[in-house]
This record gives C-alpha cells, sequence and structure tokens, in this order.
C-alpha cells in the first residue's frame, strides 16, 4: 500500500515539475505516423502500430517488477517501449522502428508498444519502471535530469526546415523571407524566433498551424497553395518527399538536435547493449538514402547512386577491388562532374526500377537491352552505351546446331532477368519445343559452367558476355546468333531531364573512343576468372582477414566492413606493408602506436588487426558520445590518419569558420583542406600538415565502405534460396 502512495507521490511530482519546465522543453516530435489513403503518399515509410491502447500501468500485461535493465529485461522476454502519440500519429520513423525491431531481435526478445500523448509523461513512464527504452525524442527530453536518464549514442539529427512547392521562388535565407507567409506550429522551439522574424523582415506574416493537425496534412496545405511556406521537422520531410516531389526543403530554421533513445541511468548494461548494437548495425541503414534529385542536386549531394547487380560484367569484387564494366564507366562520368559513384546492388530487374523510381537510386546501369524492355512515362534512357547480340552457348562436342529448330527437346537455363527471357518464352508457345529452366543466378559464367559440366544444354547470352578463351577452356561453343544487336542503354527517372542531358553527352562524346575500348577489351574481350574462382560467389568474402575482422569488430563494436575498408586503404591486405612514415603491417600501426597498443609483431596479422581496431576504438572514445554516431565514426577514421591532435585543431578551425564541429563531411573536412595548404613564415614556405590527403583517405573509404555492405548483403539475399534447398535437402 506505502509502496503505491510512493509511486503516485513521485509521479505527481514530476507531472508538477514539468508542468513548470514545460516552455523550456524543445519539442522532438521526428515524424508523424502516416497511414492515409490519399494519392501521392505512402504507407510504409512510416507506421502505426496495432498495440494502439494508451499506457496504464495498472491495466499493463507486461510486468515491471524485474526492473529496466538488460538482465530483467532478457528474463521477461519483452523490450517495453515508449513512444508520444499525438491525433493518431505516432512520434517515429521508419529508420528508427527499424533500429530498435533488429535490436530485439538480436537478442530474441518481443516488444510491448505503448504511447502516451504528452511528452512530460514520457519521463514519468521511464523513471518509475513502466518502460525500459523511450523512442522518438531528442536529448533535450531529459533537460535537467540527467541524473535520472541516460542516452544512447545519437543515430541521427533533426531539425525544423522551411517546405515550399518547387514552382515557388526558392528560399535560401532569412532575408529571403520577406513579403512571405509562414504557417509553424506554435508549440515548436521554433516559434519565438519566427515571431521576432517576422517583426523584422517587411511583409513577412506568421500562421500558426493548427495544434491538432497532422505534418502530413500540413505538407498537404503547402502542396495545394493553401500554405505559402512551412516549418516542418526534417526527418519527416526526407520520408514524404520520396513521393511528393512538387516540394523541396530549403534551409533549416533551427540548430540541429540530436536524437537518441532514453533509458533509466542505473540501466548501465541496457544502455551498453544499445550503443554496442548501433556501432555495429546503425550505418547500414544510412545506405539505401532516399533522394529524387536532378543532376545539380546530385553534385551539390557529392555522389551519383549507381543502381545495378552483381556479377562479373556489371559490378564485383576481386581482392578487395571494385571493378565491372558499368561501374568504371560511370565512375568516369561522376569524376568528369566532381563526384563520387555510390553503387546501389539489386538482385532483380524489377528491384532496379523499383529502387530507382522510389529514389533509392539515380541511374540504372545494366545492360539493359531496352528492346525488350517495357517502357513506362516514369523512366527515360539515354542514347546506347553498348550494342549484343543474343548468342546460343553450349558444348563443342555437341551435335552441329544451326537454328531454333535444333533446340527441340533440350534443356535451355536463363535467369528470368535475361533480356532474352521473354524472347525465348515466346519461341515455345510458337511451337519450338524445348526446356525452358530459370537459372539460380544471373552470374552467366556460372551458368555457361553449369552447361560445360551437363546439368543443361544450352544457355543465352550476350555476344559481349562471350570470352572466347574462357569458352575453349570449358569445352563450350557460340552455336548461332538468335538476331540482331540489342542497344544497351541507361535509365533515369523522366524529372531528371539534366542528369540524362548529361548522361547522354558523355555517351556521345565517350563512345569507341581510346579510353572507351580500352574499358570494353578489359571486361568483354580479355580472359577473366571462371565463377569458381571469382569472390563474387563467396557469401561475405571481402579479403582474406574476414575472419579475423569479424571477430575484433563484434570485440570493440565496429562493422566488420568499415574495417575490411580501412584495411584496404592502408595496406592492400599486405602484412609485410611499409609506408614512408614507418607505418607497417596489414593496419599500418606506426611504432609509437604500436607500442601504445602493446604490438610487438605488426607482421602477425591476427594480433595487427587486434591493435589496429582496439586503437581506432580508442580515437573513437576520444569524441563526445554527443556527436552523431556516424560522426564519431568518421573523425575516428580520420584521426587513425592524421592523429588525434590534427582533428582536435581541425575541429576549433571548423568552429571558428563558422562550420559544425560536430560534423565531419562538408564541415570539418574543409577545415582539414585549410590546414594542408601551404603559408610564409619567416620567407620560408611551411606545409602545417598533409590534410587533404585525410579528407581523400577518409571519402574513399567511406565510398568502398557503403559498397561492401550492398555487395555482401545482396549476395546473402542471392544464396537465401540455395541455401534453402540445401536445407530441404539435409531435412
Amino acid at each position: 500500500m506505502r509502496t503505491d502512495v510512493k509511486l503516485d507521490k513521485t509521479r505527481h511530482f514530476f507531472r508538477s515539475l514539468f508542468s513548470l519546465a514545460a516552455s523550456f522543453f524543445l519539442l522532438t516530435s521526428s515524424v508523424a505516423a502516416l497511414t492515409s489513403d490519399e494519392e501521392g503518399f505512402t504507407k510504409n515509410f512510416c507506421y502505426t502500430f496495432q498495440a494502439k491502447n494508451k499506457f496504464n500501468s495498472q491495466n499493463n500485461n507486461i510486468s515491471h517488477q524485474y526492473g529496466s535493465d538488460l538482465g530483467a529485461i532478457l528474463e521477461r522476454g519483452t523490450l517495453r517501449i515508449l513512444i508520444q502519440k499525438k491525433n493518431d500519429d505516432c512520434i517515429i520513423n521508419k529508420t528508427e522502428k527499424l533500429l530498435i525491431e533488429e535490436f530485439a531481435n538480436t537478442h530474441d526478445l518481443k516488444i510491448h508498444w505503448s504511447y502516451v500523448n504528452n511528452e512530460w509523461e514520457l519521463v514519468t513512464e521511464l523513471i518509475t519502471g513502466s518502460v525500459d527504452v523511450v523512442v522518438g525524442q531528442n536529448q533535450n527530453l531529459a533537460l535537467g535530469l540527467h541524473n535520472k536518464i541516460n542516452f544512447a549514442h545519437a543515430w541521427t539529427s533533426a531539425s525544423y526546415k522551411i517546405v515550399q512547392r518547387r514552382d515557388n521562388s526558392r528560399i535560401n535565407r532569412v532575408q529571403d523571407l520577406t513579403g512571405r507567409h509562414v504557417a509553424a506550429y506554435k508549440s515548436s522551439s521554433v516559434w519565438n524566433y519566427l515571431v521576432e522574424l517576422s517583426r523584422t523582415q517587411i511583409g513577412m506574416t506568421l500562421q500558426e498551424i493548427p495544434k491538432f493537425d497532422s505534418y502530413r496534412k500540413t505538407l498537404e496545405r503547402v502542396k495545394t497553395g493553401q500554405y505559402d511556406l512551412a516549418v516542418v521537422n526534417s526527418l519527416f520531410i526526407d520520408q514524404y518527399l520520396t513521393a511528393n516531389n512538387e516540394l523541396q526543403t530549403s534551409f533549416s530554421i533551427s540548430d540541429e538536435r540530436n536524437m537518441a533513445w532514453a533509458v533509466k541511468s542505473d540501466a548501465k548494461e541496457l544502455r551498453k547493449a544499445l550503443n554496442q548494437y548501433l556501432n555495429q548495425q546503425y550505418h547500414t541503414h544510412n545506405v539505401a538514402s532516399t533522394h529524387i534529385d536532378d543532376l545539380s542536386a546530385i553534385k551539390n549531394r557529392g555522389y551519383l547512386r549507381v543502381i545495378t547487380n552483381a556479377n562479373s560484367e556489371h559490378y564485383y569484387l576481386n581482392n578487395g577491388n571494385l571493378n565491372g564494366f558499368e561501374y568504371e564507366l560511370l565512375r568516369d562520368f561522376a569524376s568528369n562532374n566532381q563526384m563520387r559513384v555510390d553503387v546501389v546492388i539489386a538482385t532483380s530487374k524489377q528491384e532496379m526500377f523499383k529502387l530507382l523510381q522510389e529514389g533509392k537510386g539515380d541511374v540504372i546501369a545494366a545492360s539493359l537491352a531496352t528492346n525488350f524492355l517495357e517502357h513506362d512515362d516514369s523512366f527515360k534512357y539515354t542514347k546506347p552505351y553498348d550494342y549484343a547480340s543474343p548468342v546460343v552457348i553450349g558444348r563443342k562436342k555437341d551435335q552441329l546446331i544451326v537454328d531454333a529448330r535444333d533446340l527441340i527437346g533440350k534443356r535451355i537455363s536463363i535467369s528470368r532477368d535475361n533480356p532474352y527471357w521473354n524472347y525465348m518464352s515466346r519461341l515455345k508457345e510458337q511451337g519450338i519445343d524445348f526446356e525452358l529452366i530459370e537459372a539460380d543466378t544471373e552470374d552467366i559464367a556460372t551458368i555457361m559452367l553449369q552447361v560445360a559440366v551437363g546439368i543443361y544444354d544450352f544457355t543465352i547470352a550476350g555476344s559481349h558476355q562471350i570470352k572466347f578463351s574462357q569458352m575453349k577452356e570449358l569445352g563450350l561453343d557460340a552455336k548461332f546468333v538468335l538476331f540482331e544487336p540489342l542497344a544497351h542503354r541507361w535509365v533515369v527517372r523522366t524529372d531528371s531531364g539534366r542528369l540524362h542531358n548529361a548522361l547522354n553527352e558523355f555517351i556521345k562524346r565517350e563512345y569507341r573512343g581510346v579510353k572507351y575500348n580500352l574499358l570494353h577489351a578489359k571486361y568483354f574481350e580479355q580472359p577473366k576468372q571462371t565463377s569458381s574462382e571469382n569472390q563474387l560467389v563467396k557469401v561475405d568474402s571481402l579479403s582474406p582477414y574476414d575472419e579475423e575482422a569479424k571477430h575484433y569488430s563484434t570485440k570493440y563494436g565496429f562493422d566488420w566492413r568499415l574495417i575490411i575498408a580501412l584495411m584496404f586503404q592502408e595496406s592492400r591486405f599486405n602484412p609485410n606493408a611499409n609506408s614512408y612514415a614507418g607505418a607497417k603491417g596489414v593496419m599500418q600501426l606506426t611504432k609509437a602506436t604500436a607500442k601504445l597498443m602493446g604490438l610487438n609483431d605488426t607482421k602477425n596479422v591476427e594480433k595487427s588487426i587486434d591493435a589496429g581496431v582496439r586503437y581506432l576504438s580508442y580515437l573513437r572514445g576520444k569524441f563526445d558520445n554527443s556527436i552523431i554516431l556516424h560522426d564519431r565514426m568518421w573523425f575516428a577514421v580520420a584521426a587513425y590518419n592524421s592523429g588525434y591532435t590534427r582533428l582536435k585543431r581541425a575541429r576549433k578551425l571548423a568552429e571558428e569558420m563558422g562550420l559544425d564541429k560536430d560534423k565531419w563531411f562538408k564541415n570539418v573536412e574543409l577545415a582539414m583542406l585549410l590546414m594542408a595548404k601551404p603559408y610564409k613564415k619567416n620567407g620560408k614556405r611551411i606545409r602545417d600538415c598533409r590534410c587533404g590527403q585525410t579528407v581523400v583517405y577518409v571519402r574513399e573509404i567511406r565510398t568502398r565502405y557503403f559498397n561492401y555492405i550492398r555487395l555482401t548483403e545482396t549476395q546473402q539475399l542471392a544464396m537465401r534460396p540455395y541455401i534453402n534447398r540445401k536445407r530441404q535437402q539435409i531435412n
């Protein structure tokens, strides 16, 4: 009885406290949960939960008597998560929901979702032990209560941005608000600031958005012209614009706030587990970013996202190097436009077009023979950049095959995504009675190997895929050409007109030029590895030291693919590598660093990887936990190259330059570039540091890391049907 009284008093205290302090809290609505059927909205970017009943500790069937730390949660088997709900809108976005669900899955936990309607209730329910984790909030949630509440690593940041129609004059600075109508929520943290602006900017009028209106309704009003401009949380905007390209964002009207999960301060093991999980898994969720942009915005972003599939023609891995005709050709295009290439791997032609339409990539490059593609007004095709004829491939020792009639009774295997699948299907319908078998893989080299050993009689390959030296080695022969060459084209969205024009200009300039011919010969005319030797068929295999990288990455809280990317950049996996600066081994540790990490033998690969990853963890720990997770990681990578002291100076310089000292890309890296510029002192030319190399170093590792993620995840998906069949056979 006294316990209940005490609990009631505690809750009353916190309610009173938060009622008094409410004006000092910054509202932290991340993104509204939408399930609208209205035209132009997607249903899958935000979620409404099945468990919709408001949290009530008396009616809660999940007992909280066991506590809120990890041990109690594991014993209970349920992770209790609390969110704020506002007018049937859940305040959590898609990425955050996936992250917390995956965390629960890794610990074999069920999730019990609860919600409250008021922000102050989030804190009271957490402190009283009724829930384990509060999500959908920023670190200002517990202002002044850090002895009661703690936060996991910040997983992202958010700010308030101005939204407007694309056909309206763009707002680039505060002064552009003169004469404009701005709609905002009075409860938002930027309302008072906007009030002051309305007094200083001539003709600017401020309009209050009804407090019960969702972000969805607000942005619909901007879209239809009811609002001139609106101020909305950036996390919501980014996902909404995926399906609504009539709108665009302008500048941020507020500073960014770190988003993080709140736990009780005494739930130390839970916080530790959350941090370890975020360190290892978070970055994979940011790879498939969503942007519906044309060329200027892509250039500003700094990278072109190329959608393709992993095979020996388009994109593959060999000894840590990224290769492929499509990859290298578009890398040249990107380089000419001062961009890098990020590859987005798809497992089917259908998925390629889906990814492009959703804004998960900018261009499809996969030797698409557009003659057999269904034309859609949503997409545009470039000029041809290559041509190929479909060729029937069979064993050399088999009888003479001269035309389609000789295929009767034969077993022919091709991928369903092969551009010639539909043609062969129609050929069967016309009375040519052969068995058409869907191949398990798109890799033509693998299928040809299956033909060579007698599993199938024939396959169909593009003339550009045929390596006569390889076919001779396998005992195969090109039987006959089915029909005339087909044009291969790249694909963009219809609204990417400038990108489409730039690609066409590139093709016109480079097609059959010296560089193009050399690249074409490299992939389509010279002998190549068979698939049995190709690392593509080795699931998750990126280097000779994957197992060591996985072990120590798990130990110190990193994604193993980042360590492989760093190792490649440092040594190309050479245990005997030596640098001009005296760094040695696969992780290129200096004598001083090796001594600091207790490493005596840099040629010992496993010990070197252990020391290198431990050193990277040591560097990450020198940056404040309040810094967004991925920026802490990139700071650590930069410090690995140039030292922590230089990073500390660069962050200070970035702040003096008016940049964000807590962000690496486009902020601290710019300060590093400035530090790299030589200057004169006492008549002598002085170079402060080789910091420009650090900028390149980090960017190259990031590109390689993200591409490693896409490559390995695609291989896992591709292998699942094969693995499942093997399991069924065993059972």
